[in-house]
């Protein structure tokens, strides 16, 4: 819909659901045309953009269905770990031209290590599920005190090129921030072990592509890459024509019924006078 018709719809709300291509309410004077909105749930992820000086002087609740979305992620990154560990794709691929041994080096979960750069909703989501597998768990993160990695059951780093050492799988879940562009490069792909599994499902932003690239060139690691930059890739880029990467069209995070579920619940709370699961303040 247009501004006007959002508008014209929201004028006697007092809740509304937006989502992927919705207006947003921080602009436009689409909060100021509809005075009785009080709940803005965002069936959707990030609401940053939200936050225009407009919205931060309506007093109205931002809640966003990012935990849904962190779930659907963090399910497709183990997805990845488990197919990475055991060699599935080389092996499935040896497997066309005749019978193929199992893959050396063939490795489960379990008494894995697995390196988590960024302690957010997707990486406390994939963190619950690791320890759930009984893999070992190393975190990483700007933000994240001693206090809580050892609530999670994680082991903390404070330096980044020490966490590769031993690890069998790095995942990256921050987000992006200034603090987090180009966070991964050169010195951190090159520390990590021959055989690791990289997974970058955040933002392509967050890693300096090039290293990864020129480190994957040397056919050691193995990546899945569910996000790059620029997002598409470039026709011509690398990562369509690797052998050791698994490149994908940011499908990690689709839309699902269970942000449906959870914007319904939240409504639900709001009307209860209850808060909603996901408020997202300034």
């Amino acid at each position: 819909p247009s501004y006007d018709q959002a508008k014209a719809l929201l004028a006697e709300s007092e809740i509304a659901l937006g989502s992927w291509g919705t207006p947003n309410p921080g602009k436009l004077g689409l909060l100021a045309a509809c005075p009785k909105l009080a709940l803005w749930e965002h069936v959707a992820g990030s609401v940053k953009h939200f936050f225009t000086d407009e919205f931060k002087s309506s007093g109205i609740v931002a809640a966003s269905c990012k935990g849904a979305i962190g779930d659907a992620v963090a399910e497709y990154v183990i997805g990845q770990m488990i197919i990475g560990l055991r060699h599935v794709i080389p092996n499935a691929l040896n497997n066309r031209t005749g019978p193929t041994p199992q893959p050396s080096g063939l490795k489960v979960l379990a008494g894995s290590t697995v390196g988590i750069v960024g302690a957010s909703v997707v990486g406390r989501e994939t963190i619950r599920l690791l320890k759930f597998m009984n893999a070992n768990v190393c975190v990483f993160d700007l933000f994240c005190s001693d206090t809580d990695a050892a609530e999670m059951g994680a082991e903390k780093f404070d330096d980044l090129v020490e966490m590769m050492a031993d690890l069998d799988v790095l995942t990256i879940h921050t987000p992006l921030l200034e603090a987090t562009k180009g966070q991964l490069h050169a010195a951190h792909f090159k520390a990590l072990p021959d055989d690791c599994i990289f997974i970058n499902a955040a933002r392509g932003e967050c890693i300096v592509e090039q290293d990864l690239v020129e480190e994957l060139q040397q056919c050691r690691l193995m990546a899945f890459l569910d996000v790059s930059a620029p997002e598409p890739a470039a026709v011509d880029s690398p990562l369509r024509t690797l052998p050791n990467v698994v490149y994908t069209s940011h499908i990690a995070g689709p839309a699902t019924t269970a942000m449906g579920s959870l914007a319904v619940n939240d409504v639900d709370a709001f009307i209860r006078g209850e808060s909603p699961r996901d408020v997202i303040t300034r």
